[in-house]
């Protein structure tokens, strides 16, 4: 039992912290709200991939210091985790944060890779062309993963054939 619910606050930690990332890309990645954060993103990582310049040989990373910025709730979320939920809980709840991270840094990495090991899967085709949208017109498509989030918060331009 204890394993069962230690798998599901991971999946469910996952899917709130997509819901997490998607709202802070939309709120400081594209509103001068934390000026290092919004430059590094809409100014740095927009600028080098523009609409005529969405992928590369190698991937350009120019805001992965605003990572330190989303550090600061998740230190805050994972101590009251711990003090309402234990350790165990806690130990779930980084699991799934650290999983939803690293995807979504390493998936959006690839939507940017000219030559991606990826590029065979439909799946990925369509999630890296719903983030080209966002590329092309920033007032949408803020998800990097979780695009029915996008939904759910009325930014979602779904691709021209559907």
């Amino acid at each position: 039992m204890e394993i069962l619910l230690f798998v599901t606050v991971v999946i469910a930690t996952y899917y709130l912290m997509s819901f997490v990332q998607t709202i802070l890309h939309r709120d400081f990645g594209h509103r001068r709200r934390i000026r290092p954060v919004f430059e590094g993103h809409a100014i740095g990582h927009h600028g080098q991939y523009d609409k005529n310049n969405l992928r590369t040989e190698k991937f350009i990373d120019l805001d992965s210091h605003a990572l330190n910025y989303y550090g600061i709730p998740i230190v805050v979320a994972a101590g009251l985790v711990w003090l309402v939920a234990g350790p165990m809980i806690m130990t779930a709840h980084l699991l799934g944060v650290f999983v939803t991270f690293r995807l979504n840094v390493f998936l959006h990495k690839h939507y940017h890779l000219i030559d991606t090991p990826f590029e065979r899967f439909a799946w990925f085709r369509r999630k890296r062309e719903l983030h080209f949208v966002h590329h092309r017109d920033a007032r949408y498509n803020f998800a990097v993963i979780e695009f029915w989030i996008d939904d759910l918060l009325g930014t979602k331009k779904d691709l021209p054939h559907g």
